[in-house]
């Protein structure tokens, strides 16, 4: 048996622990929200919420005409799939780096499986690898891109086929996810300290593998200019196409962190290095790192550039979720923690050789056993948590929703939640065509109310204004003529309604006189 089948079996093994904890349907779980808005415009022909996630809307799309009757389950799988083979990328580095180092391909793959392994089944890659979201292929692109790097030789000359490689991972990359810029200077300072030298073809390979791979923004124009239902900052044109990829929405969000809360949030960021490392392998990766300093500075300097690209930005991200930017992070300490045990393993195997076989044989089978135990420790103590098998919470609310509208009825909504479980149920999915979904803090831009009026012409009733009225003339309107419900409690500019609760819904009822 050929030992570089240890650098696929814990994407196998990982893959199929994924696909036991898979959701089966539409989930909120683990601040996964996004995955109906994603649905939606993957099964409409639609633009998500910015930046757009172009790549992973034409993956995404190809990925659910295989499962066309449960696309919710389709999409939770396609982010299992490409989590396990990030993994798969991750090990190949691992593998590479110790390589370099003379280890034998033994091993090196073995270390490298068993490293790999442990952050797969930790719990913020778990996480992301059973929901419908955007990270399992970011994961993915960044593994890549550790991976094309690390294959380079030091003191090399780059030749412009993996330039243009890089390039071309980095371009559609960046087409998945915009924080995989972060990865940039890491590559740099590696390229930097281990003196690779750099063609002209080599650097036209990466400004063009970039520029080519960034032309899959193009698609959401394309998108746009159909009308969707979910046509997010309506792209068609250059201006608005900035808007969205550029996230000017959410840009209040980068660095916006209270300070004063910057302590718990450090002290949360430690507590996920070590969840998702282990203590022994956080251990074995600041040993690495020590190590590594002198003998290898070009591999220290991109593991500790990119760890802290990924920690400020993390750190200063405000909200719940930004965790999740921290993977990255955690695949550049994979290359640490093998190191670590590399030279760990070797200098007690010499140990062992100075004190007899049976003394050799005991050090082998105890360190082999004490790694292999860490990702089944991992397993073992994240798998209640990401279990998230049974969660039909969110598709359950959007069926119930629907059961109680009335006909013809108008639904509002405020947060993510709600929103995109309902348009998943009634754009994705075709439910209750004569239910039409307004969202009340999305009605402020002039792009949404277009698309409400393209879509429900009858609600904002385009026959008696020019354009879309504004929130409180629509519902004022619309209460005449249809009943109107709630999805959730909010405040201004509804406070002064009454509602009465209907099964998830809230009937509005007009204020008394």
């Amino acid at each position: 048996m050929s030992p570089r089948i240890w650098l696929v079996v814990p994407s196998l093994v990982s893959f199929a622990i994924y696909r036991a904890t898979l959701a089966p349907d539409l989930t909120w779980a683990h601040h996964g929200a996004d995955g109906g808005d994603l649905l939606t415009a993957a099964l409409t022909g639609g633009v998500p919420h910015p930046s757009g996630y172009p790549t992973y809307l034409l993956f995404l799309r190809g990925f659910l005409t295989l499962f066309s009757d449960a696309p919710a389950f389709g999409g939770n799988l396609f982010s299992a799939l490409s989590m396990s083979l990030a993994l798969f990328f991750t090990a190949l580095s691992c593998a590479k780096v110790l390589k370099d180092l003379s280890a034998p391909t033994t091993a090196s793959c073995f270390i490298a499986g068993v490293v790999t392994a442990i952050i797969g089944l930790g719990s913020t890659l778990w996480s992301q690898a059973v929901i419908t979201e955007v990270y399992g292929l970011h994961v993915l692109f960044t593994a890549l891109l550790l991976y094309l790097t690390v294959r380079i030789k030091r003191g090399a000359s780059m030749g412009g086929r993996d330039a243009l490689w890089i390039g071309l991972a980095l371009g559609v990359g960046l087409g998945n996810h915009l924080s995989l810029i972060l990865t940039v200077p890491a590559i740099i300072v590696y390229a930097w300290l281990c003196r690779l030298r750099l063609s002209r073809w080599a650097l036209l390979g990466l400004i063009g593998g970039s520029a080519l791979g960034l032309t899959v923004y193009g698609y959401l124009v394309y998108a746009a200019r159909s009308n969707p239902p979910v046509n997010w900052g309506d792209p068609r044109d250059l201006p608005r196409l900035w808007w969205l990829v550029s996230g000017r929405v959410y840009q209040p969000l980068v660095f916006g962190f209270p300070l004063v809360w910057l302590p718990r949030r450090l002290s949360s960021w430690a507590s996920l290095l070590l969840d998702n490392l282990t203590l022994p392998g956080l251990a074995l990766a600041l040993f690495g790192l020590w190590w590594t300093q002198i003998r290898h500075r070009g591999l220290f300097g991109m593991v500790v550039t990119q760890a802290a690209m990924f920690s400020v930005y993390a750190l200063g991200y405000d909200t719940a979720d930004s965790y999740v930017y921290l993977i990255p992070m955690y695949l550049a300490f994979a290359l640490m923690m093998t190191v670590g045990a590399w030279v760990v393993g070797t200098e007690a195997l010499r140990w062992g050789e100075a004190h007899g076989a049976a003394a050799c044989r005991l050090v082998v089978i105890g360190l082999t056993s004490a790694l292999v135990a860490l990702p089944v420790v991992q397993a073992w103590r994240h798998w209640g948590e990401m279990d998230v098998s049974g969660d039909r919470e969110a598709i359950e609310f959007a069926k119930e929703a629907f059961a109680v509208a009335e006909p013809n009825a108008l639904i509002i909504t405020a947060t993510d939640q709600p929103t995109f479980a309902l348009w998943y149920a009634r754009y994705g999915l075709g439910m209750r065509p004569d239910v039409a979904i307004v969202n009340l803090n999305l009605y402020a831009f002039d792009w949404y109310r277009d698309t409400i009026a393209r879509w429900h012409p009858d609600i904002v009733l385009m026959d008696r204004y020019a354009h879309p009225p504004d929130f409180e003339e629509l519902l004022q309107v619309n209460m005449e003529v249809r009943p109107v419900y709630l999805a959730e409690l909010v405040a201004s500019p509804l406070g002064h309604y009454s509602a009465l609760r209907k099964g998830p819904l809230y009937r509005l009822l007009s204020p008394e006189p």
